[in-house]
């Protein structure tokens, strides 16, 4: 066990790389914007009565804010991040990876880049 571990109470080493597609995170962005839990809405009232029929799907899924939690929780045990095909961040997708990088940055992690 290496020092700085036992001194951070790290019972599983760090991993050394992590591959990231902003493609795939694209999608995934994407994704979050259909299943995303909203307020809830005023619902149809033929959809809702007894003999109207089904009611109203009702998809689980993440925010977008909960996807880049979920992935900055999993960036803290990576050394070196590899960004794949990076134009695909584009407008807000942009300004929250870059917020994600800036805090792995501030971690001691570096960040390679292949387009």
């Amino acid at each position: 066990m290496h020092r700085r571990d036992l001194l951070l109470l790290r019972t599983a080493p760090r991993r050394r790389e992590f591959e990231l597609s902003c493609e795939r995170l694209y999608m995934r962005c994407l994704d979050t914007q259909l299943t995303a839990p909203q307020a809830d809405d005023p619902a149809d009232p033929m959809e809702t009565s007894l003999w109207g029929g089904e009611p109203p799907a009702r998809l689980a899924g993440h925010s977008r804010a909960q996807l880049f939690d979920d992935l900055d929780r999993e960036l803290r045990e990576v050394e070196v991040l590899r960004v794949v095909n990076s134009h695909w961040l584009v407008g807000d997708l942009r300004q929250d990876f870059e917020r994600l990088m800036d805090g792995f940055r501030a971690r001691g992690g570096r960040i390679q880049v292949q387009s």
